[in-house]
C-alpha cells in the first residue's frame, strides 16, 4: 500500500470556497480532491462533480462535494484494481478503519506500480479500446461536449473532422473556463456561463493531439499516458480515428488477466447480437455502478434484461437490477420498447432508492448526535 499511496497536493475542508479550490486543482493538475473534516474523510470534489452541477464560485465546498469510494490501508492490490475499475475514479482516498485520511491512490500511481511489477498485459490497444468512439465536431458547442461527458461518464472527447482527429476537449478544459468567473456578480457569472456554453468546441480544444496506433501494446499506451500526464489516447489505424484507449480500459484489462472478481453480473437476451447495442448496455451498467460505488460499498450488482412479445407483435424489454451494498439490498425494474432505455430507467430508479436510504441513515445519525 505504501508504494501506491501518494500525498494529496490539494486537500479541502467543507468551508473552503469553490472558486479558490478549482484554481488550486488546476495549478496542481489534480482531478479529485479529498474533503477532510477534523482529520476524517467526509467526501470529495472532482471535475466531474463541478461539470455536472454548476455551482457559484463563491459557494462553499460543502455544496458541491459528493460521497466517495475509498480503500482501507490494509487492502491488497487486487481489491484496489477492482475498486478503480468499478468506480472509474481518477483517484481514491486511502483511509483507516475509522475513516482517518492517509493519502491518495491515483490511476497514475496504480499504473506506475503495475508497470514496475510487469503486470500490464502484453495485448494490443485495439483489443481494449472503446469503440465506436464518442466524438464532437469542431463546430459543436461546448454545451454539447459537456452533455456528452456527463451522459457517458467520460472525461475526454475526441474532436473529429470526418474520420480524422482534430483535437481533444476535456472536463478540465470546460470546468476551468466555467469557474474563472470567481468574484463577479451573480448576473455576470450567468452571462459568462451562457457565452462559454455557446462557444464552438474548437475554441477550447487542445491540439495537436497525442495519439496511438491500434497495433501498439497496452504498455506503450500506459507509458505515453504517464509521460504526457493524460488519461487517454485517441486510437488510429493509419490516420483514421477508430477508438479511444483510457487508463481505466487498461485497468480493466488487468482485472481480466488476473481474474479479479468484480461485482458486475449481467444476463442479456441471446438475440441481442448487435455490437453497438451491447456496447450501449455495457456503458449504462458501468456508468451507474460507478455512481453507486461512490455512495456506498457494492458487494454485487446484477442486471437481467429479458425480451418478450407484446400484443402488437413488438418486442418489449424488461430490465431488473439487484444491488447488494453496505446500506442493504436494493431491487428495481422497468420496461420499454428499447432495451437501453428499459435498463437506464431501472438503474436510475435503483440509484434513487440507494440515495434515499443514505439520506435516511444520515438524518438518523444527526438525530442521535443531537440527542446526546
Amino acid at each position: 500500500m505504501d508504494e501506491l499511496t501518494i500525498e494529496s497536493k490539494v486537500v479541502a475542508s467543507p468551508s473552503d470556497i469553490v472558486g479558490s479550490l478549482v484554481a488550486k486543482m488546476k495549478e496542481a493538475q489534480q482531478w479529485a480532491v479529498p474533503v477532510i473534516n477534523q482529520g476524517l474523510l467526509v467526501g470529495q470534489v472532482t471535475y466531474k462533480d463541478l461539470l455536472r452541477r454548476r455551482i457559484n464560485p463563491e459557494s462553499k465546498v460543502s455544496s458541491v462535494m459528493t460521497p466517495t469510494v475509498s480503500v482501507n490501508d490494509s487492502d491488497d492490490v487486487q481489491r484496489i484494481v477492482a475498486k478503480f475499475y468499478t468506480s472509474r475514479a481518477r483517484a481514491i482516498p486511502v483511509v483507516t478503519k475509522d475513516r482517518k485520511f492517509i493519502g491518495l491512490i491515483t490511476r497514475e500511481s496504480l499504473l506506475s506500480y503495475l508497470m514496475k511489477n510487469q503486470m500490464i498485459p502484453q495485448e494490443r490497444v485495439r483489443k481494449y479500446m472503446s469503440s465506436p468512439i464518442v466524438t464532437v465536431n469542431p463546430s459543436d458547442s461546448v454545451a454539447r461536449a459537456r452533455w456528452l461527458m456527463v451522459r457517458d461518464n467520460i472525461s475526454r472527447l475526441a474532436v473529429a473532422e470526418g474520420e480524422h482527429v482534430a483535437g481533444i476537449v476535456s472536463m478540465r478544459d470546460i470546468v476551468s473556463r466555467l469557474y474563472e468567473a470567481s468574484g463577479r456578480k451573480r448576473e455576470n457569472i450567468m452571462v459568462e456561463e451562457e457565452r462559454i456554453m455557446a462557444m464552438p468546441v474548437k475554441e477550447i480544444m487542445s491540439y495537436p493531439v497525442v495519439t496511438i496506433q491500434g497495433n501498439a501494446t497496452l504498455t506503450e499506451a500506459v507509458t505515453t499516458c504517464l509521460s504526457k500526464k493524460i488519461s487517454g489516447l485517441p486510437v488510429l489505424e493509419g490516420d483514421r480515428l477508430t477508438g479511444m484507449i483510457s487508463t481505466i480500459d487498461v485497468i480493466g484489462a488487468i482485472a481480466e488477466r488476473f481474474k479479479i472478481e468484480l461485482p458486475i453480473q449481467a444476463k442479456l437476451p441471446r438475440t441481442m447480437r448487435n455490437a453497438d447495442e451491447r456496447s450501449a448496455i455495457d456503458g449504462i451498467i458501468e456508468r451507474h455502478l460507478s455512481k453507486v460505488e461512490r455512495i456506498t460499498e457494492v458487494n454485487s450488482f446484477k442486471v437481467s434484461l429479458k425480451e418478450s412479445a407484446s400484443g402488437e407483435n413488438k418486442k418489449i424489454y424488461e430490465a431488473n437490477v439487484r444491488a447488494s451494498t453496505k446500506l442493504g439490498d436494493f431491487v428495481a425494474s422497468d420496461s420499454d420498447w428499447d432495451a437501453a432505455t428499459a435498463l437506464r430507467k431501472a438503474v436510475e430508479r435503483l440509484e434513487k432508492r440507494i440515495v434515499d436510504k443514505l439520506k435516511t441513515v444520515q438524518r438518523k445519525k444527526r438525530g442521535e448526535k443531537g440527542s446526546l
